[in-house]
């Protein structure tokens, strides 16, 4: 009940005047529908005497299209709400998903489970204040009319017609309560198999080169075919529980017609109020056999109204907002650490040990560690993906927990180590911090933006080759370019915010070569001054130009410093360097005794053709 009262005081109350006139219309429904039958024991009543009756089959026919009339406003003022509640239930739902925290989808609920809370729960909701709220109305007007018109025509012939319909009513519960069971499971069952459609779809490139095909599709049908038991479990309990009213109904016209007929023989009961009474016995059943279904669509309704509930009173798990960033240095904004320690969701031990460590104003700060250092989860707790607990984490001297997560949010940039592309074109996905109003805007210095941004990315010459250039669609996830011009792609959407006083680079040109690396590389030291940058890479060549470096190990930070100290030094940092460079050598040597021996075959068979 608790959950009911919630949900018409946050959403259904704004619309009590649209319910209050659907009521209304619903009762002058009924009350035809109940007058109905009076005029019909009138015509006859009035035919055995040899009135004139004509007026009466007017009146009749007033009833049946007032009737219809009455009955189309009662369901546009009662169904129409439900429409409008279902669409500010799912834009509070999105936006909601939107705010919560990565820990929220790693601990709890599938995507499938997601969607199915926002398309399937939201339109049961809608049935639940339409369709569900129109027909409790109905049925409690109709039940209560009804049968206070059938006791005012015969007392005992009611009691007789009352005692069937209770047994009805027992069956209908035990059916409503078997129903109830089954619908929660079947809801459930939704997000399972909607979960299992998302992960096929999403690799079915995997499913066709590995020949997995018959095992997906034999994981499928499991899925499916519990949903098909679950959703035959009701329909059969529909199948043999409502008839069983409309056969109590018939009982009930038998028992009316048996003691009904001695009453009209020894003239206690009239033709015309015979056949009314039977006439009211025919809509008394239809209203218990509406009960019936009712009952499954405010079922499904009630527990959807539930599970969305679940979504939207997900805590954001975020400190209350007490402080403000200050003004920007013009130098940018400095970033300190000061033992960070953090266990990640999913984990049963810590992830990143007493670390401790600052960015000054505007410097390029590099991060090297081995894999399962914890280098993404740094960045994952720098960025607020995941909140750091309170007093580890300052910007400028500020508490980035104490912070307002969106205002904070629009300081940073984070480029991850798989990046994200929506399917949309390439220019949408450079643009995506902005609305869509802005995105269609024309401006030479918004043109001027985005080009540099794309050349920025050493993108521009791939964009010249595709037919529709920024506006090439990238398909599912950019599925339609290779890896290194996702990272690029990226790196541009980044490179287009001149807003940003925190950059967050996670091994970002981990897919170009080596001549787009060293292009990519000046464009990211030589952004703009103010933009405090941290770029986690396991290349040196990518290291070297860094202010300063820290070494991380098993989610301890090792060492620190500029990246000739480090090699100096010795060390993790100073092995990878050597080795690499090593590596590049023996490369590069491979590469002059290849074209040197190469050299010495044209030499020798140019000799033998002379």
């Amino acid at each position: 009940m608790k959950l009911i009262l919630r949900f018409w005081r946050e959403y259904a109350s704004e619309h009590k005047f649209s319910y209050a006139l659907g009521i209304l219309f619903l009762l002058i429904t009924n009350s035809l529908g109940v007058l109905i039958p009076k005029l019909v024991q009138w015509s006859i009543e009035a035919f055995e005497r040899g009135d004139n009756a004509v007026h009466l089959a007017v009146a009749l026919l007033g009833a049946g299209v007032g009737t219809m009339v009455v009955r189309t406003l009662s369901r546009t003022f009662i169904f129409n709400p439900g429409r409008t509640i279902e669409y500010s239930l799912k834009r509070e739902l999105f936006a909601h998903l939107l705010r919560l925290p990565r820990a929220f989808y790693e601990s709890n609920m599938t995507a499938g489970e997601i969607i199915n809370r926002g398309t399937n729960d939201t339109a049961a909701v809608r049935g639940l204040v339409g369709y569900g709220s129109l027909q409790l109305f109905n049925v409690a007007m109709t039940l209560t009319l009804t049968l206070s018109q059938m006791v005012i025509l015969d007392v005992e012939l009611s009691l007789w017609c009352v005692v069937p319909l209770i047994f009805a009513s027992m069956v209908l519960r035990w059916a409503v309560l078997k129903m109830f069971y089954f619908h929660r499971r079947i809801m459930s069952q939704n997000g399972v198999l909607g979960d299992r459609i998302l992960e096929s779809y999403a690799g079915v490139s995997l499913v066709q080169l590995f020949s997995a095909k018959s095992g997906v599709e034999a994981r499928f049908n499991k899925e499916n075919t519990e949903l098909l038991n679950l959703s035959e479990r009701v329909q059969m309990i529909a199948v043999w529980a409502l008839p069983i009213v409309s056969v109590i109904g018939n009982i009930c016209v038998v028992i009316t017609l048996y003691l009904g007929g001695s009453k009209l023989r020894s003239g206690e009961m009239s033709l015309g109020a015979l056949t009314a009474f039977i006439v009211y016995i025919n809509l008394l059943v239809s209203s218990l056999t509406s009960l019936g279904w009712l009952t499954g669509a405010i079922q499904r309704g009630y527990i959807s109204l539930g599970r969305v509930y679940e979504v939207l009173d997900a805590s954001l798990d975020r400190a209350e907002v007490t402080e403000r960033l200050p003004t920007c240095d013009p130098r940018g904004r400095g970033l300190e650490v000061r033992g960070l320690r953090f266990t990640h969701p999913t984990a049963d031990r810590e992830t990143l040990k007493e670390m401790s460590f600052h960015a000054h104003p505007g410097e390029v700060l590099g991060i090297f560690g081995l894999t399962g250092s914890g280098k993404s989860t740094l960045l994952d707790v720098l960025s607020r993906t995941y909140d750091p607990e309170p007093g580890q984490v300052f910007m400028d001297k500020v508490d980035i927990t104490c912070v307002d997560v969106n205002a904070y949010w629009r300081e940073i940039g984070y480029i991850q180590q798989s990046p994200y592309l929506f399917s949309q074109t390439i220019q949408e996905n450079i643009l995506l911090a902005e609305s869509i109003e802005e995105q269609t805007e024309r401006s030479p210095q918004r043109e001027n933006r985005l080009q540099r941004a794309v050349e920025s990315a050493c993108l521009a010459d791939e964009i010249k080759s595709f037919p529709l250039g920024l506006n090439t669609k990238v398909g599912e996830r950019g599925i339609t370019l290779s890896g290194g011009q996702k990272q690029r792609t990226s790196l541009a959407r980044a490179f287009y915010r001149d807003d940003l006083r925190l950059l967050m680079l996670d091994d970002v040109l981990s897919a170009v070569d080596h001549k787009t690396e060293t292009r990519l590389i000046r464009a990211i030291y030589e952004r703009d001054p103010r933009c405090t940058t941290l770029i986690v890479s396991h290349r040196m060549s990518v290291l070297q130009e860094a202010d300063r470096v820290i070494v991380l190990e098993e989610g301890e930070l090792i060492d620190q410093g500029t990246p000739n100290e480090l090699i100096k030094r010795g060390g993790q940092y100073a092995d990878a360097w050597r080795a690499q460079n090593d590596f590049i050598s023996a490369e590069d040597a491979q590469q002059f005794d290849s074209s040197d021996d190469h050299h010495c075959k044209s030499e020798s068979h140019r000799e033998e053709r002379s």
